[in-house]
């Protein structure tokens, strides 16, 4: 299949392309700096402006779109540009799919759109139904963006899979992390005590663009289990409280995060559990 990526560079989208590549796409992949490894066409592309997006689509003959490209929560720029830009240039991904034909679309929003980082979620564990509660401009224009996506699914027929992106972190930064977590457990709760190795973020999108049918619209990605030590309902407890009910489908130290609905839609099962007593190697 031949598949462009953009944010192809990026922490997450470098596995992405090294993946597809292995399983013998043919994949164009673009971002404002060189995407490098064997394999890859890369082009410099910036996806704010329109005509660019659609030139390489149309020169690529792209039949999927991977879209990564956007500006992250750590990234120190202003607001209005973390929210217009986002916005801006996952419409023309979305548009440029649209007129050309390409249907099938994967595009990273986040875990922010569940504004935990405001407060305490409202039921654990969170599955794509829980309401959105955005409490910055970059959580914003993920759920605007994945309105966008609403859009042209309902007007156009794209297949736009939004994924819910939480914590996911390249494997050299995981070890360290991990040990900060389990030196202050209450710092950075947002997350859940839960990081994703972007090797399984980039299987996600792997499997979620190669499947037959799926459903358009969010996902839940994530990694399987908190990386501590102690059962996820006792840490939900000692942190959120009582603001946050514990339904009983969260058992032992599965993730607070639900990725049933990717598990079972196209199959997404996490590969690299880490935590407090695992690590894994880079490849």
């Amino acid at each position: 299949m031949r598949i462009l990526v953009t944010g192809a560079s990026g922490h997450i989208g470098r596995y992405v392309v090294r993946g597809l590549v292995q399983a013998g796409h043919q994949v164009t992949g673009v971002d404002v700096v060189f995407a490098r490894g064997p394999g890859v066409r890369s082009v410099l592309v910036d996806v704010m402006d329109a005509g660019q997006v659609y030139q390489v689509l149309a020169d690529s003959q792209a039949e999927a779109v991977i879209h990564l490209g956007s500006w992250s929560g750590r990234v120190p720029v202003p607001a209005s540009r973390t929210f217009g830009d986002n916005v801006q240039g996952a419409f023309n991904v979305f548009q440029a799919c649209a007129d050309l034909g390409i249907r099938r679309v994967i595009w990273a929003s986040s875990n922010h759109v569940y504004g935990v980082r405001g407060a305490p979620p409202v039921y654990v564990p969170i599955d794509e139904a829980h309401p959105l509660r955005p409490a910055d401009a970059y959580a914003l224009s993920k759920v605007v963006g994945e309105q966008t996506a609403d859009y042209f699914v309902a007007r156009h027929g794209l297949e736009i899979l939004s994924f819910r992106l939480m914590g996911v972190r390249v494997p050299s930064r995981l070890g360290t992390e991990i040990e900060r977590i389990a030196q202050a457990p209450g710092e950075r709760i947002h997350l859940l005590w839960t990081r994703t190795d972007a090797r399984d973020a980039a299987f996600a999108c792997r499997l979620a663009v190669e499947a037959k049918d799926v459903e358009p619209g969010p996902y839940n990605i994530t990694g399987r289990q908190v990386v501590l030590e102690e059962d996820s309902a006792t840490l939900v407890r000692r942190y959120f409280g009582d603001e946050t009910e514990i339904r009983s489908s969260l058992v032992g130290r599965m993730s607070p995060l639900s990725c049933k609905r990717a598990q079972e839609t196209f199959g997404y099962r996490p590969r690299y559990d880490w935590s407090v007593n695992q690590r894994y190697p880079e490849e």
